[in-house]
């Protein structure tokens, strides 16, 4: 037990991000966002503190000089290291409109590559390893050892939101296999990254008194903009005295269209001057964490902070080309200018700043349709409103000043929406998450971002359904038609902690049989879930397999058939959306009892 008492306890936020990585921690003693701090001290950084480290790992076993696995900063450009892992977690999810087109193929060039065979959640609980203990490290040196070793640690994940289920659970599983939560005494949850964000944020704002402090009834719209995703996400204020309160108004939107696009644009048009000269150099000297890269990162976060469009960036990089107006032999140096640089940045705010407009029309539609009973009838009347006043850029890629000046210009287009970028918005998500277990603030409510549902069976149409989708019933050999779905919760309904979806389960159970049963759950990310299974968008989120027990059997209907002794049970099966978990949990009840074990296995890719 902790030296302060048994709820005392040390808060530690985890922002494991696509290119970088950030750690915040805070006493659970303290009493506010001023009082979280970030690890600034990373090993293999030698001068200036930083923010993060990047989220970059080499393996002991595939690098001849290193006597231990190198992470972040340690990593050097002669190493075979593997970045971008964390877009795996996500990877075989159906891409959709904000995501970058080109993101198989950086997978197929060896850009997105991770050791023959270990899978993506052991790489990244591999790296993530390495950052624990560096965490450890800096705890026990500004903390103390003692206290460290009797104080239990409160772990905060930040996912993406636009995270699909699996790849949440698979992310909270690199955690623990790289240690996190495994001290007894220690717990883990997860938060959006946007959530994240707004809580340092708002929390900042409302603190210092800022002239662009937010009032109750402010629409807020969290751009959060990191290397692999981004994620936006609309607030409204509900209150903020003696707390900060606040609710999610529209289902938030995003795609994997993060500063990694950049460099995957800048690629491309690598392999389209070059050709093989480019395309064959080894992995080494052209993917992430080499030193081209690093020179051509340091030019991306540089671009926009002046307006000259002709300027040379140049890029080392040695190659088996002649002289053009792209590289200099002499020098080994690609040459890029800024009219080229605009290409390789346009792509990527042309997305976002589709998925803002998508948002800002979402929250306008929401907040301004009121329904009003005339007679019989529901007209829908939409008023002209300005609910968002602020749109707040984080994340890493936040500080780039190309978007910031970009994402300025169309704020002054929208009427009355400001844009706030605030200081060390790469850090934002890290404080914000350490944040949450100390003000234990949440939303009042979200909303959900696809559809959840089951299939049923419904009696056979001929002529209509599908032959291939007809069977016999078990209990009564009735003709019936299978692959109905049943959408339990719907793209944009409301979430809170005590939401929960109640799906009935029905089977005939054979006497002396196992009573394990096993229900596929499935997700739609499309505006209207599809009527059947086989319909485009559906996805298996996964199966939910629950054994019944304690069960009276005598309390269902039963007959006899083929000298056997059926009966038809009636249960149910809950997920509850809202958990504080930040995952889907599960139970079987019956008779407003729990009755047995659920757990999902989450569908293979």
């Amino acid at each position: 037990m902790s030296v302060h008492g048994q709820n005392h306890r040390i808060i530690i936020g985890v922002d494991y991000g696509t290119t970088y990585t950030g750690i915040s921690y805070v006493d659970s003693l303290k009493s506010g966002i001023a009082d979280v701090q970030v690890i600034r001290s990373w090993p293999g950084k030698i001068g200036d503190s930083v923010w993060k480290t990047p989220s970059r790992i080499a393996y002991e076993f595939e690098n001849r000089d290193c006597k231990t696995n190198q992470f972040g900063y340690q990593v050097n450009a002669k190493m075979k290291s593997y970045s971008w892992t964390k877009l795996l977690l996500d990877g075989k999810t159906s891409l959709t409109k904000y995501d970058d087109p080109e993101l198989a193929k950086a997978e197929d060039s060896g850009m997105l590559n991770i050791p023959k065979k270990l899978d993506p959640s052991q790489v990244a609980g591999d790296y993530l390893r390495e950052v624990y203990t560096w965490t450890l490290n800096q705890l026990e040196t500004r903390v103390s050892k003692e206290i460290i070793d009797i104080t239990p640690f409160e772990f905060w994940i930040t996912i993406p939101a636009i995270w699909s289920d699996k790849a949440k659970a698979a992310t909270k599983k690199a955690a623990r296999t790289a240690g996190f939560a495994s001290r007894p005494g220690d717990t883990m949850f997860m938060i959006p990254e946007p959530e994240a964000a707004s809580l340092a944020t708002l929390k900042g704002l409302i603190q210092n008194g800022s002239t662009l402090q937010v009032k109750s009834g402010d629409g807020v719209l969290v751009c959060d903009c990191g290397g692999g995703t981004v994620d936006i996400t609309t607030y409204k204020i509900l209150g903020t005295v003696p707390q900060l309160s606040f609710e999610e108004l529209v289902e938030g939107a995003g795609g994997k269209c993060g500063s990694t696009y950049i460099d995957r644009q800048f690629h491309q048009w690598m392999s389209g001057k070059f050709g093989s000269a480019f395309d064959n150099l080894k992995y080494e000297k052209r993917g992430p964490g080499s030193a081209f890269m690093k020179d051509f990162e340091e030019h991306k976060c540089d671009f926009g902070s002046s307006d000259d469009l002709d300027h040379i960036y140049e890029i080392r990089l040695v190659m088996d080309v002649p002289d053009s107006e792209y590289y200099d032999q002499d020098e080994s140096v690609v040459k890029v200018t800024g009219h080229q640089m605009l290409e390789f940045f346009n792509p990527v705010i042309s997305k976002i700043t589709a998925l803002l407009s998508q948002q800002i029309e979402k929250a306008r539609r929401a907040e301004a349709t009121c329904n009003i009973n005339v007679g019989a009838l529901d007209v829908n009347r939409i008023i002209d409103v300005k609910i968002i006043q602020r749109l707040i850029l984080v994340g890493g890629f936040g500080d780039s000043p190309h978007l910031n000046n970009t994402l300025r210009k169309w704020c002054d287009r929208q009427e009355k929406l400001r844009l706030l970028c605030p200081e060390h918005p790469q850090a934002a998500i890290a404080r914000g998450a350490a944040l949450r277990g100390l003000e234990n603030i949440v939303p009042v409510r979200r909303r959900s971002r696809r559809h959840y549902g089951t299939t049923i069976m419904m009696p056979f149409r001929e002529g209509i359904d599908p032959e291939g989708d007809m069977c016999y019933h078990d209990w009564d050999d009735q003709k019936f038609c299978r692959g109905i779905m049943v959408w339990h919760v719907a793209k944009g309904a409301t979430i809170d902690k005590d939401t929960i979806i109640s799906v009935p389960g029905r089977f005939v159970h054979v006497e002396g049989s196992s009573l394990r049963r096993t229900v596929r759950l499935y997700s739609c990310s499309f505006e209207k879930g599809p009527e059947r299974l086989s319909d485009p968008g559906v996805e298996e989120v996964g199966v939910l397999i629950h054994t019944l027990t304690d069960l009276d059997l005598e309390q269902f209907e039963s007959k006899r058939k083929d000298n056997k002794r059926f009966f038809r049970v009636t249960y149910k099966f809950e997920v509850l959306l809202g958990a504080k978990e930040g995952l889907l949990q599960f139970r079987v009840m019956h008779d407003g009892r729990e009755m047995g074990k659920c757990e999902i296995d989450y569908a293979n890719d």
